[in-house]
């Protein structure tokens, strides 16, 4: 049931995503939603897990992985948009790869209330690949991301053990911290080209709908895992 739940909820982001780009008020909510809830996954999952497995060397690793994007855009200014298409893969090999330590969580063994922090976790994780995905690389690619995380949600769910160990070992982890940074840059910048227009989300900042999005995500980060034990 977890497994279905969470996929299920994976699908409904780029659904409800797409439904809210017929009003503009909905439309600033959920880019608050996301901006916050994907940093709060990153910063309060992702990274966490990968330092603690990967110790001060996957602090190294972090740091490039924030440079990366940077150096990419630089470095090859004739062409951008291959080195932002370099950037959104790896960033979707990070959610990949974490599709993969979530579907772990998702075992009767690790307890209800981590498996519903995940499937909560789903539902701006689908919404994220389809705001960052179908842009630069169309329709296909996004449905492709979407489709491969849900299957390596329930490969690992289904092995188990062999899986325990993959996340546990510390290539794993390293890998991790370094597409954590280019996610960062994504979360912060955007996926447009030039970086004045990165910051549009943090200019609309001031109207409300986008600081209730805010508001929704950190509830859905800090808050909804806690009503378990309530």
């Amino acid at each position: 049931m977890n497994l279905a739940l969470s996929i299920l909820a994976l699908l409904l982001g780029p659904v409800i995503y797409g439904l809210s780009q017929r009003n503009r008020v909905a439309r600033q909510v959920l880019d608050g939603f996301i901006f916050i809830t994907i940093a709060g996954i990153i910063c309060v999952n992702i990274i966490p897990e990968a330092l603690a497995v990967g110790g001060t060397l996957a602090v190294v690793f972090l740091v490039v992985g924030i440079a990366f994007p940077v150096i990419m855009e630089h470095g090859f200014r004739g062409a951008l948009h291959e080195a932002h298409v370099v950037v959104l893969i790896l960033a979707a090999l990070g959610l990949i790869i974490h599709a993969t330590i979530d579907g772990i969580a998702l075992l009767p063994a690790q307890g209800s209330d981590l498996a519903h922090a995940v499937i909560l976790h789903r539902l701006p994780v689908g919404m994220a690949i389809w705001w960052s995905l179908r842009p630069s690389l169309g329709t296909p690619v996004a449905v492709a991301a979407i489709v491969t995380i849900s299957i390596a949600t329930a490969l690992s769910y289904l092995l188990g053990a062999p899986m325990v160990e993959l996340a546990e070992a510390k290539s794993l982890a390293l890998i991790q911290a370094f597409v954590s940074g280019s996610l960062i840059h994504i979360v912060a910048f955007g996926i447009t080209h030039e970086h004045d227009a990165h910051i549009e989300p943090v200019a609309r900042s001031q109207d409300w709908s986008y600081r209730v999005g805010i508001l929704l995500g950190l509830f859905l980060v800090f808050t909804a895992p806690q009503l378990n034990g309530i």
